[in-house]
């Protein structure tokens, strides 16, 4: 990126900026704030702070101690984040999405990292978790909160290694599972973004607890689920014995009787579906051209905590013409007035925070990051989210469409010169339902450009 490049988004950041300038410390740390941002946002091969401080013109020493140490408002940043996304994006059946992502790591210092298995790397290794929640609709996606995994062994280990990393002396053991809920019961309470489904893949909605607590939250779920989860095709009537025991309480939880049917998996489910109940939908428009999958759901029961759960759609999806062995499963609570293309998309939109971890890690730095301590790890991230963000806001801004009668808008003419005039087409993959209209057209990038 050179000056002009640099130029034609200085307007923008400097507003970007100010909306969080209070969270931070004093003019200084809002100065440090702003260089690290633009830094972020710079094409640098690899944005640690060293080569972070070096491209903005800062001591490298200031800037790692404003990511690693500095008591700024990260929390206050994810909020005004969430604020800023929604004036972007925001959408009454907007959906957000749970996923973790790992961070390979040398050494054993770092906050949380050890020995785990990560889905991002394909197998055990030394690594950091960072569990995620996106926010999706047809307008857009992003990042829009981060929590960092701590495995078990830390709370039992009270060695140096706890003390180096800084971890916060109230900080107790969270699963995966505890962390997506309270980003998602925090960002609920916020309110500022709308939202009317939550979805995932298998690992979280395999779990009971956090299906129902989105159903608490008076909101659908569409999670993918496993092929060996049970539910049954009707009510199994279980029913509390009415046999009084010889001693203590009388029975008070329903049981299985006699004629109460077996649960079945929703693999086995799928595969008596008859043919008619397989229907086709486009679910991705992409620079390979639509993406289509053939999708089949019937009403069930769930089965929760090995006893009766609610009713709900049991989804399936398979490739064209592909077979039950190639099939994904989705659990919703959605009403049965929801129809299956609302289903499908929604089940899809899971994709695009594994889109938004590729740009973030290749555009803003996600993953560069070079600190030990538990707050630097919050400091960068929630740095990263604002970076991506802001860096969709101004694509979004710079490709509408131009209104009858006005000539196509050049992106290199944009608030602040030639910017983009060197920049080559590149169209990426985006979710939009089946029905939706063609995409207006995207901006330019080539190499050198900034970010999705």
């Amino acid at each position: 990126m050179n000056t002009s490049d640099l130029d034609a988004l200085l307007p923008e950041l400097e507003r970007f900026h100010e909306r969080f300038a209070r969270y931070f410390c004093r003019a200084e740390g809002r100065a440090w704030a702003k260089k690290y941002l633009t830094g972020l946002v710079m094409p640098i091969e690899r944005k640690n702070v060293e080569n972070v401080a070096e491209r903005v013109g800062a001591p490298a020493r200031k800037l790692q101690e404003f990511v690693s140490d500095s008591p700024w408002d990260d929390v206050g940043c994810i909020d005004e984040l969430q604020r800023f996304v929604a004036e972007q994006l925001g959408a009454e059946d907007g959906v957000l999405i749970i996923d973790d992502t790992g961070f390979a790591k040398k050494g054993t210092s770092s906050a949380g990292v050890g020995r785990q298995y990560s889905g991002t790397l394909g197998r055990v290794d030394n690594c950091q978790i960072g569990v995620f929640l996106g926010y999706a609709c047809s307008k857009g996606h992003t990042l829009v909160d981060r929590r960092l995994y701590v495995m078990e062994p830390w709370f039992t280990d009270t060695s140096r290694q706890r003390s180096k990393a800084a971890l916060p002396l109230d900080l107790t053991f969270q699963t995966k599972h505890q962390l997506a809920l309270a980003m998602l019961q925090g960002a609920h309470d916020a309110g500022h973004l709308p939202y009317q489904w939550v979805t995932g893949d298998a690992a979280y909605g395999d779990s009971h607890d956090l299906r129902q607590a989105v159903t608490e939250l008076g909101k659908w779920y569409c999670f993918e689920v496993s092929s060996n989860t049970e539910v049954w095709q009707a009510d199994p009537k279980w029913e509390v014995s009415t046999l009084a025991g010889t001693r203590g309480r009388p029975p008070s939880r329903p049981h299985p009787t006699k004629s109460s049917p077996p649960a079945i998996t929703v693999a086995k489910l799928a595969t008596v579906l008859p043919p008619r109940k397989w229907k086709r939908h486009r679910v991705i428009e992409g620079a390979k051209g639509p993406r289509e999958y053939e999708f089949a759901r019937m009403r069930v029961v769930e089965k929760q905590h090995h006893g009766v759960g609610p009713a709900a759609w049991m989804m399936a999806r398979r490739p064209v013409g592909g077979t039950a062995a190639d099939a994904k499963y989705y659990l919703s609570n959605a009403p049965e007035t929801v129809a299956l293309a609302q289903l499908a998309y929604v089940g899809c939109l899971r994709w695009t925070i594994e889109e938004n971890f590729e740009l973030a890690k290749g555009k803003v730095g996600l993953d560069h990051y070079e600190v030990t301590k538990h707050r630097g790890w919050y400091h960068h991230m929630t740095m990263s989210l604002m970076a991506l963000a802001f860096l969709k806001s101004v694509q979004r801004s710079w490709s509408k469409k131009p209104a009858d009668g006005e000539r196509p808008r050049d992106p290199s003419a944009v608030r602040g010169g030639a910017a983009l005039s060197r920049m080559e087409p590149h169209r990426r993959t985006h979710m939009v339902p089946r029905s939706a209209a063609p995409q207006a057209r995207r901006l330019p990038q080539s190499p050198a450009a900034l970010a999705a």
